[in-house]
C-alpha cells in the first residue's frame, strides 16, 4: 500500500495529498487509480518532466542531437543516466511490472475523471548534469565499475530474488536506502533526491495557493522531503539555486593532472629550445609525441568499433590533448563517426535488455553491446581518449628515454633543461632591467 498525506495552508486556499508509490509496484498502480478517482482532485501532479512525459505518450522523435552526447562530460553523464535506467528496469523485469507504471496509472485515471494533469519534477537532463558534476573522483570510478560488473553478471542478483517490492513504499525501509545512498555519495544524493524534494514542493506549493486541490504522485523516497516543505514552505531554498548547470567541485583532479601534462609539455620544449638544443631534436620529439599519441588511440578506437576515418581524426588530434586537457580526441573521433551512425533512445532499451541476458559470454554480450549504435559511439569516444591518456603516460617513460640518446640521456636532458630555466630568467632580467 502506498503512504499518504493531506497538507494544506490553513488560509482557507487549496490543498496538496501527496502519494508515495514504488515505481515497480503493481499495487502502487491500483492504489494511485483508486486515489484519484475517488478524489477526483483539481489536479494531478506526477514526477515528470515534459521530455518524460512526452516519451510515456509516444510524442518524443527517437533522433539525439549529437551535441547532446559529444559536449564536455555528457557521455559520462549519459552513462549515469544509463545505468540509472538500467537498475530500474531490472527490478521492473525482477516484478513484473513496467517502470514509471504508476505515474502513468495517474494520468490515465486523471484523463478518466476530467482532472488536469501537472508535470512538476526537474528536466531530466539537468537532474543528471547536477547528479555528475556532484560525484567525486572515485564515486565516478566506482558507478562505471558498477555498470561493468553488471554487465558480466555480478552485483546482487540473488538478493533481488528475496526482496519485497512492498518494502519499497515503507518509510523505514526507504529511509534506510536512501541513507545508504547518501554514504556511498553524499553530493549525488543532494541532486538526485534532495533538490528534486524542493523543485517538486516548490510547483506543489505553487498549485496549492492558486486554489486547486491536488493528488501528487511521487516516489516513496521523495515522499517525506516534499511534504517537509509543503508543512514549512519558507523554507524552501530560491527556485534559481535547483535550475540550470552545476559546477559541482572546484577542485578537480582529473583537471588538475592534464592542466600539469600541460604545462610540463610546453615547458620541456621551451626550456630545451632556450638551452640552445638543436631544433632537430625538438622536431623529432615532437613527431615522436605526434605518433604515439596518434597510433594508441587510432588502435584503441578501432577496437571500439570506430570507422577507418573516424580513428585517424582521432588519432590525429590526439597529441592536442597534451596541450588542450579540455579537448578530447573522442570527441572528434565520435563526431564522424555519427556519420556513419544512427544513434536513437530506444538504443537504451536495446542495451538494458542485452545486459539482463545473464546466459551469453562476456565476449560474446561486448560485441552484441557494440553493434548497438549508441554503445558503439560511446565506447569510441571513450576509448579514443583513454589512448591519448595512456600514451600522455607512457611517452616519457618509454619513448623520451630512447630518444634522449641523441643528447646524452635523460641525466643531459635535466641539465639541460636546468639551464634553459637560467637561461630564461637571465633574459627576463635582462628585459626588464
Amino acid at each position: 500500500m502506498t503512504d499518504t498525506a493531506e497538507l494544506g495552508d490553513g488560509g482557507g486556499e487549496g490543498s496538496v495529498r501527496v502519494v508515495g508509490t514504488a515505481h515497480v509496484s503493481a499495487d502502487s498502480v491500483a492504489e494511485v487509480r483508486e486515489v484519484v478517482e475517488t478524489d477526483r482532485p483539481d489536479v494531478v501532479a506526477v514526477e515528470l518532466d515534459e521530455g518524460r512525459y512526452r516519451q510515456m505518450q509516444g510524442e518524443v522523435a527517437d533522433d539525439i542531437e549529437p551535441s547532446d552526447l559529444l559536449g564536455g562530460n555528457t557521455v559520462f553523464q549519459f552513462i549515469a543516466y544509463w545505468m540509472l535506467s538500467y537498475v530500474q528496469t531490472r527490478m521492473g523485469d525482477q516484478f513484473d511490472i513496467e517502470p514509471g507504471a504508476d505515474m502513468e496509472a495517474a494520468i490515465e485515471a486523471a484523463e478518466r475523471v476530467g482532472s488536469e494533469v501537472a508535470l512538476v519534477d526537474r528536466d531530466i537532463q539537468t537532474t543528471i548534469q547536477r547528479f555528475w558534476a556532484r560525484l567525486s573522483f572515485t564515486e565516478k570510478l566506482r558507478m562505471v565499475w558498477e555498470l561493468c560488473l553488471a554487465m558480466i553478471g555480478f552485483g546482487g542478483g540473488e538478493e533481488a530474488e528475496e526482496f519485497d517490492v512492498e518494502e519499497l513504499t515503507d518509510g523505514d525501509v526507504v529511509t534506510a536506502m536512501m541513507e545508504e545512498f547518501r554514504q556511498f555519495s553524499p553530493g549525488g544524493a543532494e541532486a538526485l533526491i534532495d533538490e528534486r524534494d524542493a523543485f517538486i514542493a516548490h510547483r506543489l506549493v505553487a498549485l496549492r495557493e492558486a486554489g486547486h486541490e491536488v493528488v501528487a504522485v511521487v516516489g516513496a523516497g521523495h515522499q517525506q522531503g516534499i511534504e517537509n516543505y509543503l508543512l514549512n514552505p519558507e523554507t524552501l531554498p530560491p527556485m534559481d539555486d535547483l535550475v540550470g548547470t552545476a559546477s559541482g567541485r572546484r577542485f578537480s583532479l582529473f583537471k588538475a593532472f592534464g592542466y600539469l601534462v600541460a604545462i610540463g609539455f610546453v615547458s620541456f620544449f621551451v626550456l630545451l629550445f632556450m638551452a640552445g638544443v638543436r631544433q632537430g631534436f625538438l622536431l623529432e620529439v615532437f613527431a615522436a609525441w605526434f605518433l604515439f599519441n596518434g597510433v594508441i588511440s587510432f588502435s584503441l578506437a578501432k577496437v571500439a568499433g570506430a570507422h577507418w576515418s573516424s580513428a585517424g581524426v582521432g588519432g590525429a588530434v590526439a597529441w592536442l590533448t597534451s596541450i588542450n586537457p579540455l579537448l578530447a580526441p573522442g570527441w572528434f573521433a565520435g563526431y564522424v563517426e555519427l556519420r556513419h551512425l544512427s544513434v536513437n533512445v530506444g538504443d537504451i532499451a536495446t542495451l538494458n535488455e542485452l545486459m539482463s541476458d545473464e546466459q551469453t559470454p562476456i565476449r560474446d554480450l561486448l560485441g552484441q553491446m557494440l553493434d548497438v549504435p549508441l554503445f558503439r559511439l560511446i565506447a569510441i569516444v571513450a576509448m579514443t581518449n583513454v589512448g591519448s591518456m595512456i600514451a600522455t603516460v607512457l611517452f616519457p617513460l618509454v619513448v623520451l628515454p630512447m630518444l634522449s640518446t641523441q643528447v646524452g640521456g635523460m641525466a643531459e636532458v635535466t641539465q639541460l633543461m636546468v639551464e634553459g630555466a637560467r637561461n630564461s630568467a637571465d633574459l627576463i632580467v635582462r628585459t626588464f632591467t
